[in-house]
């Protein structure tokens, strides 16, 4: 059977972090496992053909990416042309994918579906979590009241989350939909030259060439990826490990958090850290090349893209709880903290004290993990099943 999926998801902006990745990356598994694949997304007109250009393998594949103009009020994320273009094009695909929860366009695009009989599966990302949730409830709960959000969550036929604590977190909303664990998958790091990305990397930060040890944080700016906690604990061990430097390498979000992590550092003084908003998109992966171990200190996640690419790089973890990736400390692919500075101040020490070849050691570890169970090979035939499923009961 050939599955033809129509993705929507809010934006494919790189710089929007992992889940335009997913889409990208989970659009060409599909493609290459022989489903017929197109994406409908929202973008200012200015920026229509940077969105296309951004991901190359969708174009070599001439897998289309549809790009609709936002309307007003910008920021609920409803496209009038982005409607009109599902109701056109209806009869072209068997089920609709959705990416994300909560611009007003994805649920209208599910509507269209739902009342055509044909099936809606949603991916939540980690935006149904008790966390996400607490965040502008007001904004959240109007979504879901009148512009469709809660139908759309509450009609879906199938609910797609990253973990299975992702899911249990998210059972207490008590959505009908079928719940289903779909991981992300993990687009190699294919790197012809990894001495030369590297050095391309320390030409662009030169003060980086003095450093034994580089720490990287590579994600967004948001409050929920606990940056500012990574800094504190940063802040408390580098006396103690000469040579040791983080390298913050985030993708700009939150701006008034952004200011704060940056004040922050200046409060440091003189504690080797480096923070840039200056790399982005799919090329920015050249930042494993200089990174000796990866951190996410984060809060909440659903499934980060950025976390199984550096294990897939095969670095060393640093990782807490809430990232719910227990197979990091129980593969000794990392360490694994509670989402707090001292937490995070014990994990840096840990690792910081290991010698090189034990470092490797578990960066091959994590190499291992993605390899053997976060392809997009794999996660693709995982959804080839799932929609198939959908698309059977609703026949």
């Amino acid at each position: 059977m050939t599955v033809r999926v129509l993705i929507v998801a809010p934006t494919m902006d790189v710089r929007w972090g992992g889940p335009p990745r997913v889409v990208a990356g989970s659009a060409v598994a599909l493609a290459r496992a022989g489903c017929q694949v197109e994406v409908v997304t929202t973008g200012d007109a200015g920026e229509i053909d940077v969105l296309r250009d951004a991901w190359p393998e969708m174009a070599e594949l001439q897998i289309p990416i549809h790009v609709f103009p936002r309307g007003f009020p910008r920021m609920i994320g409803r496209s009038r042309e982005l409607r009109e273009f599902v109701k056109s094009n209806l009869d072209r695909f068997d089920l609709l994918h959705v990416h994300a929860v909560w611009e007003t366009g994805l649920a209208d695009a599910a509507t269209i579906f739902r009342e055509a009989g044909k099936p809606v599966l949603v991916s939540a990302h980690g935006m149904l979590v008790p966390g996400w949730l607490r965040r502008s409830r007001v904004k959240k709960w109007i979504a879901r009241t009148f512009f469709g959000t809660g139908a759309m969550l509450n009609r879906a036929d199938v609910m797609l989350y990253g973990t299975q604590e992702e899911a249990d977190l998210c059972s207490a909303l008590g959505l009908a939909g079928r719940a289903e664990l779909m991981p992300n998958g993990v687009t190699p790091l294919d790197i012809a030259d990894a001495s030369a990305a590297r050095e391309a990397v320390l030409e662009k930060f030169p003060v980086m060439r003095d450093w034994k040890r580089t720490v990287l944080y590579f994600s967004r700016v948001h409050h929920k990826k606990g940056l500012d906690l990574l800094v504190e604990a940063f802040a408390r061990v580098y006396r103690d490990f000469p040579g040791a430097g983080l390298f913050i390498a985030a993708l700009e979000q939150e701006l008034d958090y952004e200011k704060r992590v940056r004040a922050q550092i200046a409060a440091v003084g003189d504690a080797p850290i480096l923070f840039t908003t200056a790399m982005f998109g799919p090329s920015a992966r050249i930042v494993f090349t200089v990174a000796d171990i990866y951190s996410l200190p984060s809060y909440d996640e659903g499934f980060s893209v950025s976390l199984v690419e550096a294990a897939s790089a095969g670095l060393p973890l640093l990782i807490t709880n809430m990232c719910h990736m227990p197979e990091v400390a129980d593969d000794g692919a990392g360490v694994v903290v509670p989402v707090t500075v001292d937490g995070l101040e014990e994990g840096l020490r840990r690792l910081l004290s290991l010698d090189d070849a034990a470092l490797a050691e578990m960066g091959r570890r994590a190499a291992e993990i993605t390899a053997a169970r976060y392809t997009w090979e794999n996660v693709a035939a995982r959804l080839v099943a799932v929609y198939e499923a959908a698309v059977a009961d609703k026949a």
